[in-house]
């Protein structure tokens, strides 16, 4: 698979993630049953993915797994805005972004700059920002180099 090409399917992942988790904030249903009833939908809408479902599942229940641990993290970093109050779409990215950057899924400078765009498709004005700000002040906290690829 070329580069290109896993950098698309990479952010369709992270999309698809984000639509999923958006949905479990929304519904407060669990993740095995949206990973299960979306599944189809989101072949429909993005094909691509059904080559990469199982990452994209790893990836949905490795931050599931670890949701209370990756919001404790998100509140150190953000004392004045509480994990529930914040825009669902915002703490989602947030999550995702965290879950990566604690896992050491992606270098760093990757994740944080795949969740800014994301941030700029689904969030308001000031999301992008807010979420450089706070992943940025993870890495620190957890002595994380962010730095060029």
């Amino acid at each position: 698979m070329s580069k290109s090409r896993t950098v698309e399917s990479e952010i369709r992942a992270r999309k698809a993630a984000l639509w999923i988790l958006f949905a479990m904030d929304v519904t407060g249903l669990p993740m095995e049953e949206l990973l299960f009833d979306s599944r189809s939908t989101l072949y429909d809408l993005e094909p691509e993915l059904e080559h990469g479902w199982s990452r994209l599942e790893d990836r949905l229940n490795g931050l599931y797994d670890e949701m209370d641990r990756i919001n404790a993290e998100i509140q150190k970093v953000s004392p004045r805005w509480k994990v529930e109050r914040m825009a669902i779409m915002d703490r989602n990215i947030l999550r995702l972004g965290a879950w990566e950057i604690l896992s050491d899924h992606q270098p760093p400078i990757a994740v944080i700059n795949a969740c800014i765009e994301l941030a700029k498709l689904y969030g308001e004005k000031g999301t992008p920002a807010f979420v450089n700000g706070l992943l940025d002040e993870l890495c620190k906290s957890h002595s994380i180099e962010v730095s060029s690829v």
